[in-house]
């Protein structure tokens, strides 16, 4: 009876020792959860702040450009764009984490970039084109770092998104920063016009590649198609106004506005991609 007793309290004390290993596993899978879950919340936050700063880097890109090629007419919108990206830029202090080293030294180029007054035209594009490129580096890293997808077929398409639309905006912004100062001087070398005939290649080839891909799983069908009529349209403006042209007439803001159309249209698909990250992991 004796042995029997001790036996039943050996036998209950294991049994409480493994409860409680089971419940020291489980609270410490729910933390890593949590963790992971926090992880990927705080990494869809920085692509979206990234998406609008990149938005307004391009856009301050070309209003620059504008500005400097003698289009006076452009500096009030230049300065209310340099306002809203300093409060941008205030908000992405706060990273922490990885891509912490990668934040800062992307501000301290904003800093340095955001007074264009006395800049070389040149030079003022090449920095643009620097902390445009070192922005679109840090969208990859972050959208790469965790599997933001989860495995989940409905988002397969957003590699798509960081690689093919965000390179695709770019390459836009780029045509119309270059754009912008060719109508504003109402001139153009034969060097920008090789370098616009360039860029008009790389967005008609990447965004062919990139509506096809959407078509295929991309929850935003209203936006894919405006946005293939936008950049149809830019590209169009770019062919009749500027590269067939050596003193183009076009005022240099119809062209901006024309370009930002298309610019605005494939950052509304990465605002598409977000809004369904959001969705899916219960995010804002």
């Amino acid at each position: 009876m004796v042995i029997f007793e001790l036996n039943t309290g050996h036998a209950v004390r294991i049994a409480l020792v493994a409860l409680a290993i089971l419940i020291v596993f489980y609270l410490l899978y729910r933390r890593m959860k949590h963790q992971q879950c926090r992880a990927v919340e705080c990494n869809i936050e920085q692509l979206a702040l990234l998406r609008e700063l990149l938005a307004d880097f391009q856009r301050h890109r070309g209003l620059s450009n504008g500005l400097l090629s003698g289009d006076q007419s452009m500096r009030d919108e230049l300065n209310t764009t340099r306002q809203r990206l300093d409060k941008k830029a205030a908000q992405a202090e706060r990273f922490v984490g990885d891509q912490a080293n990668t934040w800062r030294a992307l501000l301290g180029q904003w800093r340095e970039l955001r007074q264009i007054e006395g800049c070389e035209l040149e030079i003022n594009l090449q920095k643009h084109h620097r902390i445009i490129r070192e922005t679109i580096f840090l969208i990859e890293d972050i959208a790469t770092e965790l599997d933001l997808s989860g495995g989940r077929d409905e988002l397969r398409y957003l590699a798509c998104i960081w690689d093919e639309v965000v390179q695709t905006a770019e390459w836009s912004g780029q045509a119309r920063a270059l754009g912008t100062g060719i109508a504003a001087a109402h001139q153009s070398s034969a060097v920008q016009r090789v370098r616009l005939r360039f860029l008009h290649q790389k967005i008609q080839e990447l965004s062919s590649t990139a509506f096809v891909t959407l078509k295929q799983g991309f929850s935003g069908h209203h936006e894919l198609h405006q946005c293939e009529d936008a950049v149809e349209s830019f590209l169009h403006c770019m062919e009749q106004e500027l590269l067939n042209k050596e003193c183009p007439v076009i005022e240099a803001q119809h062209y901006f506005n024309q370009a930002t159309r298309a610019v605005n249209e494939l950052l509304a698909l990465v605002d598409t991609a977000l809004g369904d990250l959001y969705r899916v992991h219960g995010g804002r």
